[in-house]
Parts: C-alpha cells; structure tokens; sequence
C-alpha cells in the first residue's frame, strides 16, 4: 500500500471525514497585512534600510554578525545618504566620482558639450564683472556729479548716498533673485536681472535731478544682487561635486578681476568724472552685450534628474544629490513616480524664445525659501560666516572709502589716474584668489578625502578661510600704519591689493561652506549669506566716518584686524565639531528640500 492509493482514496483503509473549518478571512487579514512578493530596497546590507527591514525581514539575506561587522564598520564611513555635506567622492582606486549621475535628458546641464557650457560661463562671467562696473562707477565721479546738483534740495539724503545706498540694494537683491529663480527658473530671472541692469544704465545716462541718479543707481545695485549670489547656484547646476571649487573660484576672481580693473577706465569714460552722463551711455554698450550673451549663451541650468531604470536597478538621487540603488521594485511601486515620461505638453510662443518658466520650478519652493531663509539666519554654523563676512567687508569699504581722499592731500598729492590704479591693484587680488583659493584648495581637499578614506566632508572647505582671515587682517592693518606714518603711496597698492585677495578668498570659501554643508537649503543659506553680508555693511557704513573721526586711521586699522581674526578664529572649534553639529541641528524645516541644490 502506497501514499498515492491511501490519498486518492484507492485502498481499503478507514479513513474518518476532515473537519469543516471556518476562516476569518477579514479577521486574519487585519492581524497581518498582506506583504508585496518584491519590496523596493537600497542594495547593500541590511543595516542600510531599517525601515524596510523592520517591515518584511524574510526579503533580506540573513547576515552573519561577526564576518559582517569589519564589513559594516568600513562601510559605514560611506553610508553618507542622511549626512548633509558628507559624500563618497573617491574610489577605493583612487578614482574620482563624477556625481551627481547625469540624466538621459539633452537638457541636462551635466549632458552639455564643453563648449556650450563654456559659452554659459561666459554669460555669466560678462554680466557679473560688467555690472559690478557699473555699480561702483558712481564713486569715482563724485566730484562730477555734486556740481550738477548743488542748487537742488536733496533732505533727508546726503551726496554720500549715491555711494552706499548701492550697497544696501545689493543685498535686497540678493533676496530678491535666489527666491524668484525657484519659482520661475534661472534663465528667465537671468534675463530679467540683466535688461534691469541696462535699463538702469541707460536712466543713470538720462538723468537729470538728484532723486533720478538715485534711484538708477538702487536699480543697478539689485542687478548687481543677482551677480553676487545666484549666479553661483547657477554655475554649481553645470558642474560636478569635485570641479565645483575651481570653477567657483574662477567665476569669483575672473569677474572680480575685470569688474574692479575696469573702474580704472571711468576716469576716461568721463572726462575725470565731469561728463558722468557720457560714461553711463558709453557703458551701456557692455551692458547690452551682457543681455545679448543671456539670451544667447545661456540656456536653462534648473533641471530635476529624474529616478533612473538601469538594468534591472533604480538609480534616485536626492535633492542633496545624494545617490541610493533600489532592487527588487515592483512594476506599480511609488518609486516609478519620478520616473521620465514622454513629454506631449504643446509649447507656446514663449517656450520658442527661450523665455518660458522651467517646468521644475515653483512658487510654493519661493515661499518656503523666505521661512528657510529665517532658520538659515538662526544657525550658528551659518551665522558665523555672515559676521565674518560683514568684518571682512568693513575692512574693504574703509580702504576703499578713504584712499582717494588721503592720496590727494599732501603730502602725497597724486594724480587721478594714480589713484585709480588702486583699483587695478584690487582687481589683480582678486585675480591671486583664484591661485589660493581655487588652485590650492582644490589639491588641499583631495588630500584630505583621500585620507578620509574617500569621503568629503564639509569641513573640509573651512581650509579655504586660511589665506582670507590672514591676507584680511594684514590689509586693514598695513593701511592703517601706512596712513598713520605717511608711507610709501605704492604701500596703499599692496594694502588694497591684500583686501581684494581677501574678500574674493572669502567669498569663495563661503560659496562652497554654505552649499556644501547645508546642501538642503543652499539656495536660502547663500541668500542669507551674501545679501545680510551686504545689509550689515550697509548699516555698519553710517559709523565708519564717526569711527575714523574718533579713533584715527591706524586704530581703526587694528581694530578691524583683531576683529578680523576673531570671526576667523571660529573656523577652529567647527572643523573639529562641525560635523556633529551639523547633524543636531533641526528645525521645522529642516527636511523641507524646495531650495535644495536641486529642484524636488
């Protein structure tokens, strides 16, 4: 007698009726909910998806605890998903990683040819250094300008407002810009800012009375905003992680360069300041160029890399640009929600010019970008480069503001173009950044990612505050001794010079701090960054003559140096503790990604 006669009922046994069993379908269902044959998780061990573990443990491979441990214990230094500013940039080869992963889109800026890139930089390089022209033009033609207007009732303003309210409306701005390119997209905000900024040239040249230069120059003083800050988050949608540094260094130095040697040409351009209205006509030809190349060159860099399918895996990056690789997804899963789709929108009229919105942005990411902007004010690792930053630019604003005067008084009593040529000194600072804090810098981090075992962390960057806090304090305080003991006038050259190298230093390093370490919220951080630097100068402009008239030239010098080194010195106790702090400090908003390196 086998099995198969007793089951089928064949062979000759008793064998008694089975039970009628009555199931709860709905009873049992709600003990425990039904789980999907294939759920999507991260590839890697089990320690990299608790979440999913928790909720259906049979889908992972069982992993033996002590041959695993060295495994997650080397691992663990790369799982840097949830760690803002930490990422696994260098192979275990040696090899640098291009991230982010470029899409399939034509469309995506990592995609573009090198020469159309390029051609993009140029854009963006042109305007900022044109527009910067433009804005300080005003200060070197007072002694033009204030004759026109002697006989003109002027209160509550004072001359003296043509040159710092530029100051103030540049980081008004810088408020204004970084907002707006979330809701509309870079390239519209990009043209927007520079008709402004040719608009404004051309009143400047048509004005008439006190109010009209005025309000020109406020104008030419937000479109210069734009050239301060977005323009970084632009060049940062173009580039990868690893030529970030470089290339934000060349943009800073470059434009700083031409943009401050350029004012040496303004004496020329206006008859020594006596024709102001001529210069304002005759630089509008740079500007209109500048608007020219926007529209030519520069194509839209806000783009959102979708999930991508890659033989049998799901490739996502996060708004931080941070990569995970999903397996085992089902067909219906909510990860194929970001997944490209074929695009059946009909485009307008405006799409064929180049001047529609970009399908990625969003007026809800514009508002959340002012509350961010509030939280980004309140962080101490962000607060801290704002202060030293206002220092910074406090040391520049007293060289720049009383040079000219001092340098034409006996007993140096230069010429005009002598005194001009301060500036170019500036400018060639600005040019030595690129050296210091591009060049350098750049072999300083893969140094330290490399013995970090790959990984770079944002701390990384505070290298970059070295050679600004240094070249800062000496600058302020060489003018000071100069001043005080009648120096040499090429001494005045190499103060300014030191100020520029310091300034465009530490605008670099703030760019990069800023991004990198809160790559969350980079676009409000950078806003608050570049457009408070800006308003606290503006502030701290009204008490600089008082503060001269009181203390003297080489007091104020020293003072500003220590205050210098002091908002420098803050570097230390981040780069050792930076790190776990970053990581403490939430908030509200604090995973609210619509400023983000990328568009949700």
């Amino acid at each position: 007698m086998d099995i198969a006669s007793i089951v089928y009922r064949s062979a000759d046994v008793d064998i008694p009726d089975r039970p009628e069993i009555h199931v709860d379908e709905k009873a049992e269902l709600a003990k425990s909910p039904p789980q999907p044959l294939r759920v999507p998780r991260p590839v890697g061990s089990s320690e990299d998806v608790p979440e999913i573990e928790a909720a259906s443990p049979e889908l992972h491979p069982v992993f033996d605890s002590e041959s695993d441990k060295s495994f997650n214990t080397t691992r663990r230094k790369h799982e840097s998903y949830d760690l803002s500013g930490s990422v696994f940039l260098i192979s275990r080869e040696g090899k640098t990683l291009n991230l982010p992963i470029p899409s399939e889109s034509q469309h995506d800026p990592l995609n573009w040819s090198r020469w159309k890139t390029f051609a993009a930089m140029v854009a963006v390089g042109w305007y900022s250094a044109t527009a910067l022209t433009a804005v300080q033009a005003v200060s070197l033609m007072m002694d033009g300008i204030m004759p026109d207007f002697a006989h003109e009732m002027i209160a509550p303003w004072s001359p003296e407002t043509l040159t710092t309210a530029p100051t103030l409306f540049m980081g008004i701005g810088a408020f204004l810009w970084i907002p707006l390119s979330l809701a509309l997209g870079r390239r519209p905000v990009f043209l927007l800012a520079a008709l402004l900024d040719f608009l404004a040239i051309l009143g400047a040249g048509y004005s008439r009375t006190f109010y009209q230069i005025l309000a020109c120059v406020c104008l030419l003083g937000i479109a210069e905003g734009l050239a301060l800050s977005l323009a970084f988050l632009m060049v940062v949608d173009m580039t990868f992680i690893d030529r970030r540094p470089t290339t934000i260094a060349t943009l800073w130095s470059i434009a700083g360069f031409f943009g401050t040697s350029s004012l040496c040409l303004v004496p020329i351009l206006s008859e020594d300041g006596k024709e102001w209205n001529l210069f304002y006509f005759r630089w509008a030809c740079p500007s209109v160029i500048a608007l020219v190349l926007a529209f030519f060159l520069y194509p839209e860099t806000y783009f959102k890399r979708p999930t991508v399918a890659f033989d049998g895996m799901i490739l996502m990056q996060s708004a931080t640009e941070k990569l995970t690789i999903y397996e085992d997804q089902e067909a219906e899963s909510d990860i194929y929600r970001d997944l490209p789709s074929f695009d059946t929108e009909k485009r307008g009229l405006l799409h064929r010019f180049g001047l529609s919105r970009s399908p990625s942005a969003s007026w809800k990411a514009f508002s959340r970008c002012y509350l961010q902007m509030f939280f980004c004010a309140v962080n101490p690792l962000v607060f801290w480069v704002l202060i030293a930053s206002a220092f910074n630019f406090t040391g520049m604003m007293f060289i720049g503001a009383t040079f000219a005067p001092i340098l034409n008084a006996p007993p140096y009593n230069l010429p005009s173009w002598k005194i001009t040529l301060v500036n170019f000194s500036s400018g060639c600072g600005s040019l030595l950044a690129y050296f210091f804090a591009g060049y350098l810098m750049c072999k300083a981090l893969t140094f330290l990612s490399k013995r970090n075992k790959g990984v770079r962390e944002a701390e990384h960057y505070l290298v970059a505050y070295i050679v600004p806090v240094i070249t800062g304090a000496m600058s302020t305080l060489i003018y000071g001794l100069a001043v005080h003991y009648h120096w040499h006038y090429p001494v005045f050259y190499v103060a300014y010079g030191l100020n520029g190298l310091s300034y465009v230093s530490l605008s670099i390093g703030n760019t990069l701090w800023v991004t990198e370490a809160f790559p969350r919220w980079a676009a409000p951080a950078l806003a608050v960054v570049s457009g408070g630097c800006y308003l606290l100068s503006f502030c701290m402009s009204f008490a600089l003559a008082p503060w001269v008239a009181a203390h003297g030239h080489l007091l104020v010098g020293m003072e500003l140096t220590v205050l210098q080194l002091v908002g420098g010195m803050i570097t230390l106790p981040i780069a050792f503790w930076g790190k776990s702090a970053r990581q403490k400090i939430h908030g509200r908003w604090a995973y609210e990604r619509s400023g983000a390196l990328r568009p949700l």
